[in-house]
């Protein structure tokens, strides 16, 4: 027998992958809430579609091919929507400077002009480069590591907005080598980002064959899809995904969270309110804070390691216009710390996946700075207002929202701060030298995306 603790994507699809790789062991899926799917939560209002949680699914690597892979065999394929390089989303991405929106440089002949914040073309900064010192480290924050690189301008206005709006994160905190290890790796072993690339050709991540052989894999790269969504939203993926494993016989216990796990022999024993249960094995995709708690009678120190990882309260307002009111077709804009702004960015969601006449968009607020912003317990009042009241200023949009939704993410996003890669190192190792039938997936450990929590759960069904 085998337990899935955690029936987010990341459980769901380690059950999946268990149940193919060993179709006669028995597997439970342990959910504390009564609905399946984490942080993928996509809500009808009147017609339209509502995402509070992640909104596409990236194609780029061989995560993004497993993830296509997973959707096809799920018979998932006629459901998707997906645009390519060429859509305006893709192509526009902005941020707010100075209450002005810019629109960062997107291709090669931007990278040579000049634009607006940036005092010199981008392409100048990448040649810094070239002549900047390699520092010897295990690990630094990546913003110090794109300003030593690149310069200050790089790391405040391309850098410091897109941690912002990927993590909700502090890139003065965020650790290169879990956010950018590949550029960290050549230029320790270059001295250089741009010629270590070069140079280090061989060592990037290869097409895995299995994956390339998926005829959704194929369509995507010969279309050149950047992202992907489903019809009815993502939470598609996890209504199919949960029916596919209650047919093949996955015991989905909601409404059951895990109080505890024991060391039993070389077996585990699940603690629920109800009952215990001993198992071979426990594949965990709790977020770490969560897993913390729950072992912390079995291993102190192993509780201790797993509750170092940081978590960011992400504030999301989704609003609903009348007809089409933006001026600009455009993935959406971001905003830099250096702005004094709750606001972490807005996407334009029917720019990217239109919805008959209307507008809806996505306020982030918070995050990192959450608690500092809004304090602990900001009415929905208050945080409707700062989004109304960013929508008006920035995008001039006076009208009223026809409809809207208010939601506080608690603790949704973990920090990858310097330092996490040896964290999570740590926390393997010793669950490892403890001899703990124990494999750890989700987005606290190897990446926060879809793609990543999916892959996680495949190897850790392995």
């Amino acid at each position: 027998m085998i337990a899935v603790v955690g029936g987010g994507i990341s459980g769901l699809a380690a059950a999946h992958y268990l149940k193919t790789l060993a179709s006669s062991s028995k597997i439970l899926v342990f959910e504390a809430s009564s609905r399946l799917g984490g942080w993928i939560n996509s809500v009808e209002q009147d017609g339209a579609v509502y995402e509070l949680g992640p909104r596409t699914i990236r194609v780029a690597g061989n995560p993004g091919a497993n993830t296509l892979a997973l959707a096809e065999s799920l018979g998932l394929t006629d459901k998707i929507i997906s645009i390519n390089y060429s859509h305006a989303s893709t192509k526009n991405r902005m941020i707010l400077v100075d209450g002005k929106l810019h629109t960062l440089p997107s291709n090669l002949k931007t990278l040579f002009a000049k634009s607006s914040p940036f005092s010199r073309p981008l392409a100048l900064s990448a040649l810094k480069d070239l002549f900047a010192k390699k520092v010897i480290n295990n690990d630094e924050s990546l913003f110090s590591f794109v300003n030593r690189r690149f310069g200050l301008e790089v790391a405040n206005y391309a850098i410091d907005p897109l941690t912002r709006g990927v993590f909700a994160g502090s890139a003065r905190d965020l650790s290169v080598t879990s956010l950018a290890k590949r550029m960290h790796d050549v230029e320790q072993r270059h001295g250089s980002v741009l010629m270590g690339l070069l140079k280090d050709r061989k060592n990037a991540e290869k097409p895995d064959p299995l994956l390339a052989k998926c005829e959704l894999v194929k369509q995507a790269r010969k279309e050149k899809w950047a992202v992907w969504t489903l019809s009815g939203g993502l939470e598609t993926f996890v209504k199919v995904l949960q029916e596919k494993l209650t047919q093949d016989g996955v015991e989905l216990k909601n409404n059951t969270p895990v109080n505890g796990i024991q060391k039993s022999g070389n077996k585990l024993v699940i603690q629920t309110d109800k009952e215990e249960i001993e198992v071979n094995k426990v594949v965990s995709c709790l977020p770490s804070r969560n897993l913390s708690s729950v072992v912390k009678s079995m291993s102190p120190e192993l509780s201790s390691l797993l509750g170092f990882i940081p978590y960011a309260t992400v504030g999301v307002v989704n609003l609903e216009y009348q007809g089409q009111v933006l001026h600009e077709p455009a993935f959406g804009y971001l905003v830099p710390s250096s702005q004094a702004n709750k606001v972490l960015g807005v996407i334009f969601d029917t720019c990217t996946f239109p919805q008959g006449d209307r507008t809806i968009l996505t306020v982030m607020m918070g995050g990192y700075w959450f608690e500092s912003l809004f304090g602990d317990s900001p009415s929905y009042d208050e945080l409707l207002d700062v989004a109304i009241s960013e929508v008006k200023a920035t995008l001039n949009i006076k009208m009223e929202p026809v409809h809207y939704k208010v939601s506080i993410l608690r603790d949704c996003i973990p920090q990858y701060i310097v330092g996490h890669s040896e964290t999570v190192h740590n926390i393997r190792k010793l669950i490892h030298d403890l001899k703990i039938p124990l494999n750890l997936a989700g987005n606290s450990y190897d990446g926060i995306g879809v793609n990543d929590a999916i892959m996680s759960a495949k190897k850790a069904a392995l």
